[in-house]
């Protein structure tokens, strides 16, 4: 069996989606799972919702400091 298939059946993931460059998201109804598969096997991380709003804020953070470099780049 394909083994990103085969993981998301043994941990009984739902709303499985591929999210692009290689990276897969699910859900086991409490973790976001984020997974991915190498040549050793399928790494995964498993966030909880704190976690995964801590990442939204750091891209939120991010984006303006990004947006501020170009800005004086651009002056």
């Amino acid at each position: 069996m394909n083994p990103i298939l085969n993981f998301i059946k043994e941990r009984k993931l739902i709303h499985n989606e591929y999210l692009g460059d290689g990276l897969y998201g699910g859900y086991d109804g409490y973790h976001i799972i984020l997974f991915t598969e190498r040549e050793d096997g399928i790494h995964h991380i498993a966030l909880e919702a704190f976690v995964m709003k801590s990442l939204k804020e750091y891209e939120r953070i991010l984006r303006e400091v990004l947006n501020r470099n170009e800005e004086a780049i651009n002056e």
